[in-house]
């Protein structure tokens, strides 16, 4: 997506005099004018040199105090564009009292980035309240894009979308209209996802109504583009004079297009009998689901063999004398393993499982896993974006809590953190507390004889608690007594298999951040009625084949991009089961929604 227009330089709002300017140029000095510095700063800032153009402010606001204010307020605006929100609070913080009258425009405008900057949208419309509606255009698009964005934020798509549409009004360039347009596409996709309230009220302008109805059906081509042309076309008659019919149109009917070119034929490898049936029966439920949004004049021959009934080398082969044009599986990794040689590049492969790190994939060999390794690497990025770096970690015994607790440990530390202890548990127990007491370093206190004992105290150097539960009973068993050893105020994070859809039984783990799928979260319009579709058939077994059956949703949908001649680009979809992004190694990535859980059910962050 086209990168939104910055917001215009306060150096173009004409604030200095021409008197200033004049009197600057009368000067006869040896050194640099401050009418020289000003254009000096004012073209930093044009090349993109945003600090440099800052400090030059900051100097100019030293040499003329009667322009202090001004200056200063460059300053700030420049170290917001720098991306350095502390120096821009500081050169803030030096503007007069009375700029708040003298200059109440540009300061208001200069707060609000600043507040925003620091991810507080609520401070930022505030800010902005202190001003009418600026009648300079630059002044004016400004003041919209921070309103807009802001507005979207803080859960008000409708208030956002009318900001980003009245923004227009004040936009001449065509880059600039395009990329606004392609950030309330954005913006309403993401509110409709989240489940925002897109309902606007009676009377309001026919094009914000577009915009807000236009955010399922974006979704719905982010996530299910098989549904998508028909929902796409709907709104496109509801609306045809509607100005994303000029634009941002185009390419959703291009990514639906690409997203729903398959092959021919799709052979799909799974263990179907024995003592991996029911993954992979979840995993081809999952697929099929998928296959069967698509229109049956356009769906592809699917062939699927049971790889627990016969070798998956005999599978394969036969797959591919069949006519296969493209294989999905199989699940188990000594499969994909055994299957991967076999491949030399020729059908392509989207293999359900990850070959071990040392060996080097064939041509158009890919792989698809749920990896709780990843999850908690996941969960090491958040703790630290969330600016806690120490904390303790406790992991079941065996080899699943060894990969958790070593992943997560390295990818904590190779971003700054560190694992202050870790504890292991035996799962197959209901008592955590003599872990849970040494990871915290949990001590009685001291007292007087005959006074009341207080609690006792745990480590103050531990930020967070990783728990890593390979169950979601474990997880409701641990959290509780985290709090019952005195540990409840330290924030807990887990990766997804400590939740299932439970509101009653996941009272005993409210608080707990976790990331997770869509298909386990979200109420997204697109997500929703298939999940809540699936759970209606198969209530007794969802808890079980939830995350498998998503899993094999999104591996239909891999398979247009994979099969293209740019996967890489091509395979980075909305999917159910994460955002869904290609590596260097031909492996599909997840990144994951992020939720906490209150009053039971999980909040999407």
């Amino acid at each position: 997506m086209a990168a939104i227009t910055r917001r215009p330089r306060l150096a173009r709002y004409a604030v200095l005099t021409l008197s200033l300017i004049a009197a600057a140029c009368s000067l006869i000095k040896p050194t640099e004018t401050p009418a020289d510095k000003q254009e000096h700063a004012a073209r930093l800032a044009h090349e993109g040199k945003h600090a440099e153009s800052a400090r030059l402010y900051a100097d100019l606001a030293l040499q003329s105090p009667a322009q202090a204010d001004n200056y200063e307020l460059l300053s700030a605006e420049q170290w917001v564009a720098a991306g350095n929100i502390p120096e821009a609070k500081q050169a803030l913080a030096q503007v007069s009292a009375e700029a708040r009258t003298k200059l109440a425009t540009p300061r208001a405008l200069v707060a609000a980035e600043i507040a925003y900057g620091e991810n507080d949208p609520a401070r930022a419309i505030r800010e902005l309240d202190q001003i009418p509606v600026p009648t300079a255009p630059e002044q004016a698009q400004n003041y919209f894009w921070i309103r807009g964005r802001s507005a979207f934020l803080t859960g008000h798509p409708v208030e956002g979308t009318r900001a980003l549409v009245e923004r227009e009004r004040f936009l001449t360039d065509p880059a600039a209209l395009r990329a606004n347009r392609d950030e309330l596409l954005m913006r309403v996709r993401t509110a409709a996802e989240r489940g925002a309230p897109m309902k606007a009220p009676p009377k309001t302008d026919p094009i914000v109504v577009g915009w807000l109805d236009l955010g399922p059906v974006a979704v719905e081509v982010e996530r299910n583009p098989a549904r998508a042309a028909a929902a796409l076309d709907n709104w496109k008659r509801q609306y045809p004079q509607h100005p994303a019919n000029l634009s941002v149109l185009a390419t959703a009917q291009t990514q639906i297009a690409v997203a729903t070119e398959y092959p021919n034929q799709i052979a799909l490898l799974l263990p179907l009998s024995g003592r991996s049936e029911a993954f992979g029966v979840a995993v081809r439920d999952g697929f099929i689901a998928a296959y069967m949004q698509q229109n049956a004049a356009s769906r592809p021959r699917l062939k699927i063999y049971d790889v627990a009934a016969e070798s998956v080398a005999n599978a394969y082969n036969r797959a591919i004398a069949d006519g296969a044009g493209f294989v999905v599986g199989p699940l188990i990794k000594d499969e994909v393993a055994a299957v991967a040689p076999l491949t030399a590049g020729r059908t392509p492969v989207l293999a359900l499982n990850f070959l071990g790190d040392a060996v080097v994939p064939p041509r158009n060999f890919y792989q698809f896993a749920l990896l709780p390794e990843d999850e908690a690497r996941i969960v090491a990025r958040r703790v630290v974006a969330d600016g806690r770096l120490n904390g303790v970690v406790i992991v079941p015994s065996g080899e699943w809590g060894t990969r958790v607790g070593a992943a997560f440990a390295e990818e904590l530390k190779s971003l700054g953190g560190n694992v202050l202890s870790s504890g292991r548990y035996d799962s197959s127990q209901a008592d955590f507390s003599d872990v849970i007491k040494m990871v915290m370093q949990l001590k009685p206190t001291k007292v007087e004889k005959g006074e009341k004992p207080e609690p006792p105290t745990h480590r103050s150097d531990a930020a967070f608690i990783f728990v890593a539960a390979n169950s979601a009973g474990t997880a409701r068993l641990i959290l509780p007594q985290l709090k019952y050893n005195y540990s409840g105020d330290v924030p807990v994070y887990s990766t997804s298999d400590s939740f299932q859809p439970d509101a009653a039984a996941n009272s005993d783990v409210e608080g707990m951040l976790f990331p997770d799928m869509p298909w386990m979260i979200s109420n997204d319009p697109a997500t929703a009625p298939i999940r809540d579709g699936v759970r209606s058939v198969w209530p007794a077994q969802t808890a079980r084949r939830d995350r498998y059956y998503a899993f094999g949703f999104d591996a239909y949908r891999l398979v247009p991009g994979l099969r293209s001649g740019n996967p890489a680009a091509a395979s980075e979809i909305a999917g159910v089961s994460g955002k869904l992004h290609l590596d260097p190694q031909n492996k599909v990535r997840r990144d994951l929604d992020w939720a906490q859980i209150r009053n039971g059910v999980p909040n999407v962050l």
